[in-house]
């Protein structure tokens, strides 16, 4: 993927994430119930942001991700 379309997908996302935030703060003073819109918004953010990101990004997150959750546990063998 080129750079000028993942630049693309990275300024979307972050228009997305803004958005969800200034919907939760209008939530939260207002009391209207937008949980649908939020949701909907941040999950195609979140899709936004992942296309936008390099493979070599993704790598180092993911190493990085590993190192800080214990996601497997010792196993020992039954006997």
């Amino acid at each position: 993927m080129n750079k000028e379309l993942q630049g693309l997908f990275l300024c979307i996302a972050a228009l997305g994430f803004a958005y969800t935030v200034l919907m939760l703060l209008l939530m939260l003073v207002s009391g209207i119930k937008l949980f649908k819109t939020v949701s909907l918004v941040f999950a195609l953010s979140t899709l936004f942001f992942t296309l936008g990101l390099s493979k070599q990004v993704k790598l180092r997150m993911r190493h990085k991700l590993r190192q800080l959750l214990p996601f497997h546990t010792e196993r020992y063998p039954a006997s």
